[in-house]
């Protein structure tokens, strides 16, 4: 009896295995379940209970559907799209006295049942399923104890896609299902707005502890023979009811090369039903083409295809490139009539990039950056550090040498208009790695970040693009930033395998805004400071703007010197900008005045209205004597700080300024540029005071005495500069201990500093007076000089 059931269960698997292609273990495993219930049946209400955990297209439905085919063991299989039943409503569609599931199994109580895709399901139909099934028959009315109940799932799908874990599961097989059990328990889902579990936890753990079987994703190879078999089907079909004979030349590798051209997107039950479509209607084409109806078709792969197959030593990871890159595989077909035949050629074969195409409403999307450095303005050190980044993620047996762990996170930091977000761009395009983009609200939405990273697997080894993650918004009427938990939770369960790993590149204004736990080793640890726009940046823009119409009289280096400090933003404004003034005034080109009006406008605002202005002409004159007063002493005192240019023009940010250039990075400041700082700062007011009289005191210089007396003070009580308090930080005592301490003392130094500046900065105002009555008649004169112009009248 025994030896029966045995040689039967050994049929079974031959002939399932002659049906389903690539899963052996998955055919063995239920096979061999079913042999043990039927020859010691369990307590429970069913026959068996399995999980079947794989990818879509693997193969889970057909196997449930052939056991029913073929084996004696069941009468009828009934497979319920669990995707129908999203509202608590539907649970009487399915069970009940007039459900479609209690219908069935009183009408074939020898069947096979599968509740497909049962994480689609509304958790209380998953419960209720899981309630009706286990009742016994005398309180339900149905018997379920000669059925094979069935859960399909395609979550976990990730793990079983991935190498290292396939061996793991071969020599620790519980442990391994342990952990896909796990990772579905995080697993969440949608309904109606409300998140809950993918799978309800009761019904899981019932799940976890019947059979859980694993179907792979199903190799290059397996596609091929359900390629082949679905094509020899058509064309049996196609020869009856044409009398026209098909021969192919060297069929194994034709199929292998038809195969191919449907990448990135190659599945079963696409391929079993496109690659016929395909070749019927290639058949079709040739004979309108030729206008001939032959006897017989050949197919042949010719020389120049055959050795494009060749060079692929391995399929699988050919395909995930094509898929990473979003590239297919495309055939060139050749056409031609011989006697009686019609011969069809695959004659080269070429890779190429298939267009992108982003729905609005898809999220989270794979995106291909199409940004390299090359096409990023500056930053050439930074440049060359994530190209390093780069070089560590393309040789993971470097980071094995030194025993530790591949990087899993960078972090991008700077002020805003940087470049931080190109760079990350050009990061994705120089790795050659496909991208999940999340930037703004998407940040707050826990959900969508697991289903990037879930994506992310899928296209692995990819980058998940975080931009800006120090945006703040309100989560519980908290003005925050973003959660962090569950992005968290995704970096620590990325897998450390050089071949599926998932790096994070995040994007910030301020490091120190960041969680501290997101930024932990392991974790977001290479930090990259993406710095204000260096010349090389600057120069690339303005290079930019060139491009359009202009005079050919612009000087670059002195407009490079005018745009020091601008972020890219107001960068790619300027150009804009100028090129609409020339629209709007009927001019024909941009001249070097336009354009460095247009970068005034954007960095001081646009100039007012003279006729706005109460004594326009005496004010104009105040403020040109009080603005060269402070050149000329910044040009003596400050020799290093280059002056960009001195202006009169009242804009709506200032009645006039000079301005620096600020390409040059200062560090420590010495106590002699203090001091010559604060003489500049008083140079306006002394200045106007030795032109006019007492009516050169007035508000003009209020912002420049309260940085004056700034600075002071901040050298006397925190730096450390007074001869007479000391290497003292008054401040620390003050903040902490007493508000007297030095209070006394400060006040009188500040004043001492300041008497001492003001008789320095008349001496000068005195000395160099002529100097200064020139600029300012150049400024009454031109409203603007430059610094070049300010360099000639003070070496004249």
């Amino acid at each position: 009896m025994e030896r029966n059931i045995y040689n039967e269960a050994q049929k079974l698997k031959r002939e399932l295995k002659k049906r389903i292609f690539g899963q052996n273990e998955a055919i063995d495993e239920v096979v061999d379940t079913l042999t043990r219930v039927s020859l010691v049946p369990t307590s429970e209400n069913f026959k068996a209970l399995f999980t079947f955990l794989g990818p879509h297209n693997s193969g889970k439905v057909y196997l449930a559907k052939l056991l029913a085919e073929l084996s004696d063991m069941f009468e009828a299989v009934k497979v319920f799209d669990m995707a129908q039943f999203t509202d608590p409503s539907d649970e009487k569609k399915l069970i009940g006295a007039n459900g479609s599931l209690t219908a069935f199994v009183k009408k074939h109580p020898r069947s096979v049942i599968v509740f497909d895709d049962i994480e689609k399901a509304e958790n209380m139909i998953q419960l209720s399923i899981l309630d009706y099934i286990k009742t016994p028959k005398e309180e339900s009315g149905v018997d379920f104890s000669s059925c094979v109940i069935i859960f399909s799932t395609s979550l976990g799908s990730q793990y079983i896609k991935k190498r290292d874990f396939l061996s793991f599961y071969k020599k620790e097989k519980f442990k391994a299902q342990a952990k896909i059990i796990e990772a579905i328990s995080h697993e969440k889902k949608v309904i109606y707005d409300i998140v809950e579990n993918a799978i309800d936890p009761k019904l899981l753990s019932v799940m976890a502890q019947h059979q859980i079987v694993l179907f792979k994703t199903l190799s290059f190879d397996s596609i091929v023979k359900i390629a082949s078999r679905s094509l020899k089907n058509a064309i049996s079909i196609f020869e009856k009811k044409s009398s026209i004979n098909v021969e192919f030349e060297d069929f194994k590798n034709f199929i292998k090369l038809a195969v191919l051209s449907f990448a990135p997107y190659i599945n079963a039950r696409r391929i079993n039903k496109k690659l016929p479509d395909l070749i019927i209607e290639t058949i079709g084409q040739s004979i309108s083409k030729t206008d001939f109806i032959p006897e017989k078709i050949v197919f042949r792969a010719e020389k120049n295809a055959l050795n494009f197959l060749e060079q692929i030593k391995d399929k699988k990871e050919f395909l995930e490139e094509l898929f990473r890159k979003n590239e297919t595989v495309e055939l060139s077909w050749e056409i031609k009539k011989e006697k009686n035949s019609i011969i069809i050629s695959i004659k080269n074969v070429a890779i190429k990039k298939l267009p992108l195409y982003i729905s609005p409403k898809e999220k989270p999307a794979v995106r291909y950056s199409t940004t390299s450095f090359k096409e990023i303005a500056g930053q050439s050190n930074v440049k060359k550090t994530l190209k390093q980044i780069i070089h560590v993620l393309r040789h993971p047996d470097l980071v094995k040498k030194f025993d530790i762990d591949m990087p899993k996170g960078m972090l991008l930091y700077g002020p805003k208009g940087v470049g931080k977000t190109l760079l990350a761009q050009g990061f994705a395009k120089e790795s050659g790695l496909p991208y999940i983009y999340l930037s703004g609200s998407d940040l707050f939405d826990q959900n969508l970040i697991r289903l990037a990273y879930q994506k992310a697997r899928e296209y692995a080894p990819s980058i998940v693009f975080l931009d800006e993650i120090d945006t703040k918004g309100i989560i519980e009427g908290i003005y925050t930033t973003m959660p962090v938990e569950e992005l968290i939770n995704e970096i620590d369960s990325i897998a450390s395998s050089p071949e599926e790993f998932v790096f994070t590149v995040a994007t910030a204004n301020s490091k120190d805004e960041i969680n501290k736990n997101l930024l932990a080793p392991g974790r977001i640890d290479i930090f990259v400071e993406v710095p204000e726009l260096d010349m090389e940046a600057r120069r690339f823009f303005i290079r930019k703007i060139l491009e359009k119409p202009n005079d050919g009289k612009i000087d670059i280096e002195k407009v490079v010197r005018y745009i020091s400090g601008m972020s890219g933003y107001e960068l790619q404004r300027i150009g804009k900008e100028a090129a609409l003034y020339v629209i709007r005034n009927n001019l024909e080109y941009i001249t070097e005045e336009i354009l460095i009006e247009q970068i005034n406008n954007i960095k001081y605002g646009y100039k007012l209205e003279k006729k706005r202005i109460r004594n326009l002409e005496k004010d104009l004159k105040k403020t040109a004597y009080h603005e060269a007063g402070h050149a000329v002493l910044s040009y003596l005192l400050l020799p290093d700080i280059k002056i960009e240019q001195v202006t009169i023009a009242p804009r709506s940010e200032s009645l006039g300024f000079v301005s620096y250039s600020n390409q040059e990075y200062i560090s420590n400041i010495s106590k002699d540029e203090i001091l010559g700082d604060i003489c500049v700062l008083l140079a306006g007011r002394i200045s106007k005071i030795k032109k006019f009289g007492p009516e050169g005191i007035d508000t003009g210089a209020s912002a420049d005495l309260e940085q004056a007396t700034w600075e002071v003070y901040n050298a006397i009580a925190t730096l450390g500069m007074d001869d007479e308090i000391g290497y003292v930080h008054t401040d620390t005592l003050n903040q902490n201990v007493s508000k007297n301490f030095f209070r006394e003392k400060i006040e009188e130094r500040i004043q001492r500093w300041i008497s001492e500046a003001t008789a320095k900065t008349k001496m000068l105002v005195d000395k160099y007076w002529d100097k200064i009555e020139r600029v300012a008649e150049e400024l009454i004169k031109k409203e603007i000089i430059d610094g070049a112009e300010l360099k000639k009248i003070m070496e004249g």
